[in-house]
């Protein structure tokens, strides 16, 4: 079938796609999708994605009422939708859907990845099987987040970790990442450091709870290297900081890819 260059086409992660010419099966909740969901006719035009850069025009065909598959055509040309610096969140647990939010939103502004933080004010806990089913959930909310928003790279969800135990694995995963923690009492602005700031190396952004980071924590994150900003002289929500903060970061460094 032709393409529409007009259309915008459906768009599904499929993360072994990569090389013109592959029959992919469809697993039953992408089969349900195309012909129950989207109403995809035989031979109907759409796009897959692999989640790591690569992008193709495709094709579905219905082989039985219980199977269908993706014909891959031509690769696509690289959007650059991107930042061009990796920004991390390190989100700690916040009340109800508002996690939510903050991965749908922040996935949309250009996020590499999230880390869910245990923090010791933080009203929620998560541990065990409950944690396992809440991160399932929250890789599904991102998913839909970088399909709709056309991202390239499919960000991350970590497990649920502790503070000291998520700064701990971010020292090993990227090395020289800036760990920027937020407080009223900071005597240098996040504008003012962006202007003075190294290009390159990934920003890690620290959100607490509710009730604000413990002294244990603020002194944990300031041994390992955290640096003190202030960010505004109001006080925002915790879903609300992550977005702001994502937004206002992307502006003054001019993160965002032309």
């Amino acid at each position: 079938m032709k393409h529409d260059q007009g259309k915008r086409l459906p768009r599904f992660l499929l993360e072994h796609c990569n090389s013109v010419g592959q029959v992919l099966d469809l697993s039953d909740d992408l089969m349900h999708y195309a012909s129950r969901v989207l109403r995809l006719r035989e031979g109907e035009a759409l796009r897959v994605w692999n989640g790591k850069g690569c992008e193709y025009n495709a094709t579905v065909h219905y082989v039985s009422k219980k199977l269908a598959q993706i014909h891959v055509g031509e690769k696509l040309a690289v959007r650059n939708t991107e930042l061009n610096r990796q920004v991390h969140v390190f989100q700690a647990l916040p009340e109800g859907d508002k996690m939510d939010w903050v991965l749908e939103k922040c996935t949309e502004l250009g996020v590499a990845g999230f880390q869910p933080v245990q923090a010791q004010r933080s009203v929620v806990k998560l541990e065990g099987e409950r944690a396992a089913k809440r991160q399932a959930h929250w890789e599904r909310v991102v998913l839909a987040a970088s399909l709709q928003s056309e991202r390239e790279q499919l960000p991350f969800v970590e497990p649920v970790r502790s503070l000291s135990a998520a700064l701990e694995y971010a020292a090993q995963s990227w090395p020289n990442a800036q760990v920027l923690w937020f407080t009223p009492q900071a005597e240098e602005s996040l504008k003012n450091w962006c202007l003075d700031a190294k290009t390159g190396e990934p920003l890690i952004v620290c959100v607490g709870p509710e009730g604000g980071w413990s002294p244990e924590e603020t002194n944990t994150a300031r041994q390992l290297g955290a640096l003190p900003l202030n960010f505004s002289r109001r006080v925002l929500r915790t879903e609300t900081f992550a977005v702001a903060c994502t937004a206002q970061l992307t502006a003054l460094l001019n993160l965002e890819a032309n």
